[in-house]
């Protein structure tokens, strides 16, 4: 048995979020990376972490209403924690289209990186 580190990396969601009246307006790009330390696991069919089960919950938020990112980084945490064979979680989250003049602004839960 073996532990990995599964990683989600920039799923894509339109999303209302945030606290300004402009961001309330219309939902913006919102992209999800969700890392996930795995216990020791096999791969097994009964022993293994479901990541179609934490792509299909990101899904899930496509054209809801979040108030702000921390509160969305929280909630998709809870749930990948909860999952079987799940050691650790670290999800961040982007939105690319805020501002003009850069890149992107976001953040992550558990601000550390993930460590073995």
């Amino acid at each position: 048995m073996a532990e990995f580190l599964i990683e989600v990396h920039e799923q894509e969601v339109d999303i209302i979020i945030g606290l300004h009246d402009f961001e309330k307006a219309a939902p913006q790009r919102v992209v999800i990376t969700a890392q996930v330390l795995t216990t020791d696991v096999s791969g097994r069919a009964d022993n293994y972490v479901d990541y179609d089960a934490i792509v299909h919950h990101i899904r899930g938020y496509q054209g809801g209403r979040v108030e702000t990112q921390e509160d969305l980084v929280l909630a998709i945490h809870g749930f990948v924690m909860a999952l079987p064979n799940v050691r650790a979680a670290r999800i961040c989250s982007r939105k690319p289209d805020i501002f003009s003049d850069c890149a992107w602004v976001g953040l992550c839960y558990p601000a550390r990186p993930l460590a073995g």
